[in-house]
């Protein structure tokens, strides 16, 4: 809790101060949770499916920039960083993959049928990006050649959201299966909560009042969500230090997790 505060002051005074390293450092810092959760989860795969997806969100962003699909028509200012092939900053996949991975932990937290959290992955990914994309304009990261009616993002990008946030699910979902989705630990969605918190920041000081309640309602289920996971820990230790010599096996360890976050 005190950490999400401290990023949205960080996103208030960054708003002010609109400089590189507002930008660049904390992106970096906040994928960190991210990857380390997934890659102690699975790391070969884990590994792999960062690279894919790194890759694939260079693409993407390139491809629309130099063809207006499927976000729409907009360019990348000098705020990210070094533009790879003069398009698309080296920093993007860093913003968006851990991005993928906290919304995916998540719905595979509240829900227990596949289909069910991968839908309820690619909403939370479009719901993010409400109150990603209005600050992002508003911190000069990126311009869109014709903008909008929502403060000034235009219909297409969300459009755009939904089918690389599905494709994202996808190689997620293929390259991990069920029970790795639900043991991701509880702060593979830090960078969820904490990158949230930064833009709750940037959109209050601008007074972006939907972004900026898009933002309160996001992260109130993601620290709830935390929350469990961690008192979920401290009964599992209570259980392991009551018996003494018990030692819980693994699997006996993930079906408790579940009947304690489903509860």
């Amino acid at each position: 809790m005190a950490c999400t505060l401290i990023m949205v002051f960080v996103g208030f005074f960054a708003y002010t101060a609109r400089n590189e390293y507002f930008s660049v450092i904390p992106m970096l810092l906040l994928a960190v949770p991210a990857y380390f959760a997934l890659l102690k989860t699975n790391l070969w795969k884990g590994l792999l499916f960062i690279v894919i997806l790194s890759c694939y969100a260079t693409a993407i962003e390139a491809l629309s920039i130099q063809t207006s699909f499927p976000y729409g028509a907009f360019e990348y200012n000098a705020q990210l960083g070094y533009k790879l092939f003069d398009l698309v900053p080296w920093t993007v996949s860093f913003g968006w993959v851990p991005l993928v991975i906290g919304c995916f932990a998540l719905s595979s937290w509240i829900f227990k049928k596949r289909s069910h959290q991968f839908f309820a992955g690619v909403l939370f990914l479009v719901v993010s990006d409400l109150i990603i994309d209005p600050g992002a304009v508003l911190m000069n990261f990126w311009t869109w050649t014709n903008p909008g009616m929502y403060y000034s993002i235009p219909f297409s990008n969300y459009l755009g959201w939904i089918l690389s946030s599905t494709i994202g699910g996808m190689v997620l979902f293929r390259m991990l299966p069920k029970n790795d989705m639900q043991r991701l630990p509880f702060y593979s969605t830090y960078t969820l909560a904490l990158g949230n918190a930064f833009w709750i920041g940037v959109t209050l000081n601008a007074g972006y009042w939907i972004p900026f309640s898009v933002g309160i309602l996001l992260q109130l289920l993601v620290l709830f969500f935390i929350k469990k996971w961690i008192w979920m820990l401290i009964y599992l230790k209570y259980l392991y230090l009551k018996k003494r010599a018990f030692i819980l096996p693994k699997i006996w360890f993930y079906q408790l997790a579940e009947s304690i976050i489903w509860q």
